[in-house]
């Protein structure tokens, strides 16, 4: 298989989500048509419709139109037949894979962390929040997941050769 014959797979697999989400929105839609509002307050019942005919709309549209919408994403030349990777670069993309993911948590913990310690040296506001010692043994977990995570990321293939050495 080609990488926009995966590609594909990966948009009907979109397009099921997005008719997922459609068929929630559709709720909201219900009760606009059944009172006229959402709690007490009137709308336009286009203003319900649009969300969720739209995301339905390009999910049916994405469900018919896979192998279109890829070939349209997936450019020619990048339209290769994979070629069979070897142990250390299964290992490689593993422990890049692992480190990502490491990373999207630790990026959002930092944020929440940050904000929160922003919030509590805030002067202008009368309520002030104070970090006991479990958030701040937080802060402290989430710096040392966020040098971890840009290790793996940056040093992957370092890594995966230790890794290997560590096998023999």
């Amino acid at each position: 298989m080609k990488p926009t014959h995966y590609f594909a797979i990966l948009v009907r697999l979109f397009a099921i989500a997005l008719a997922i989400y459609a068929v929630r929105q559709s709720s909201f839609l219900i009760e606009v048509l059944k009172n006229g509002g959402v709690q007490g307050y009137e709308l336009p019942s286009a203003f319900a419709w649009v969300p969720t005919l739209v995301p339905l709309l390009v999910s049916l549209f994405l469900w018919f139109f896979p192998m279109t919408v890829s070939r349209w994403v997936v450019r020619p030349e990048l339209d290769q037949s994979f070629e069979p990777v070897g142990a250390k670069g299964l290992l490689t993309v593993i422990v890049l894979g692992i480190g990502l993911y490491v990373l999207y948590f630790a990026v959002s913990d930092a944020v929440y962390w940050l904000t929160l310690w922003q919030m509590s040296h805030d002067n202008y506001s009368d309520s002030t929040l104070y970090l006991g010692s479990d958030s701040k043994a937080a802060m402290v977990t989430t710096v040392m997941e966020l040098i971890i995570a840009v290790a793996l990321v940056a040093r992957a293939r370092t890594v995966s050769d230790a890794m290997l050495k560590l096998t023999r």
